[in-house]
């Protein structure tokens, strides 16, 4: 049977009153006012007043995020013309991020005219080029996705890959080496084998997977580690945790334990539970702020206590981990005080994206970056509105 609006349960309420805001106030304000008409490309951020912030550098993962966000808008029915941004978005980036056809991947940095102004080769910023592909393919089975997927893949394992596993930060070499980018990798090999059925996809974030318990999980405190050596070793054995990245892997692992088992025999190992629970459990130990509700931002000593400012992504990360875990009263708990913090603002569609420790708004404008955050979110509470309806 079917469930009116009327018969939701509290927390299905909050969930859909999460999901009718993106839908409804945030993709049609950002498609709109988010892309450049006359210049190509997204903007990095938006003022208050729902006006383009223009002479910002515009880094080149937010226009992947953005066309993966746009693709899978389009692909959901949520936004008329949502298609047609994401594939106009995708043209800008192939013409102007990934010089040489995207031989090596993109760059980092475009200036408003899309002209490059930092060619660095960045990890963190191939990861979102792979899923700004993935969801390319998925969208309009694009050829030129895959072929830039499998170019940048190449570029990665020639030029990046260290011997020791996974990848340097970038063509520069720099340290220290980190986990984050390697989490978004892992995030795209995923979604690159959900579209494509390829199976060096999934052996890909299998080796990352690999990472993720050699390396950055700290079984002993639940914990992620962030930040080593050339040869994996911790840079400081007290170097403080993100809780935010902790709920990311919490949804991650799931992710990837049902892409294993769809054609894997599950006893091999993928099962994560446990890590996922004390992940989150962990989390929220180290990073929750009863006083403002919600998490602290992304820097927490082991020990507790001392927190800096609160940004948006955490709380996204927080709600999505919790509906993982099916605990939707924490998760609709999160989504209504986002409406009475974040959210709550004069323009219907934008959001503040950070306070400061005492919780007053720090934030000068709203970044485009965040939209791929918010979305993830909202198209967990979809996944979970969806099943409730269908049932």
């Amino acid at each position: 049977m079917t469930q009116s609006s009327t018969s939701r349960t509290a927390p299905e309420a909050s969930l859909a009153r999460l999901r009718d805001w993106f839908v409804q106030d945030a993709l049609p304000l950002w498609a709109a006012e988010g892309y450049d008409e006359a210049g190509g490309g997204f903007y990095e951020a938006l003022h208050f007043d729902g006006r383009p912030f223009t002479g910002r550098p515009r880094r080149v993962r937010t226009q992947a995020r953005q066309i993966h966000t746009f693709s899978q808008a389009s692909l959901r029915g949520w936004r008329n013309g949502a298609e047609a941004l994401a594939a106009e978005g995708f043209e800008h980036f192939l013409s102007r991020a990934c010089p040489d056809h995207g031989a090596r991947g993109c760059v980092h940095r475009l200036d408003d005219e899309g002209a490059v102004i930092d060619d660095r080769r960045d990890l963190y910023d191939q990861a979102f080029l792979l899923l700004a592909c993935a969801s390319r393919w998925e969208a309009a089975q694009d050829e030129r996705a895959l072929k830039l997927a499998d170019k940048t893949i190449a570029f990665l394992d020639s030029e990046l890959a260290a011997p020791q596993g996974g990848w340097r930060e970038s063509d520069q070499g720099e340290l220290p080496r980190r986990q984050n980018p390697h989490m978004h990798l892992f995030e795209a090999f995923l979604a690159l084998y959900r579209v494509t059925g390829r199976e060096e996809f999934l052996a890909r974030a299998g080796q990352i997977r690999e990472l993720f318990a050699r390396v950055f999980y700290g079984a002993e405190k639940g914990v992620i580690r962030e930040f080593f050596d050339e040869d994996w070793r911790l840079q400081d054995k007290d170097q403080p945790v993100e809780p935010g990245h902790m709920l990311e892997w919490v949804w991650l692992l799931r992710a990837y334990d049902r892409a294993h088992d769809r054609t894997h025999d599950r006893t091999a190992g993928a099962d994560s539970g446990s890590v996922r629970e004390k992940l989150y459990a962990r989390a929220l130990a180290l990073g929750a702020d009863p006083g403002f509700f919600g998490f602290f931002d992304n820097k927490s000593p082991l020990t507790g206590g001392v927190h800096g400012a609160k940004r948006l992504w955490p709380q996204t990360e927080g709600f999505r981990a919790a509906l993982v875990l099916g605990r939707r009263q924490e998760a609709a708990a999160l989504a209504d005080n986002l409406f009475m913090t974040y959210l709550a603002v004069e323009t219907p569609g934008l959001w503040v994206d950070e306070f400061d420790a005492e919780g007053r708004p720090v934030a000068k404008d709203t970044p485009a970056s965040i939209l791929y955050h918010l979305y993830e979110a909202v198209a967990e509470a979809d996944a979970v509105l969806s099943m409730g309806e269908a049932g």
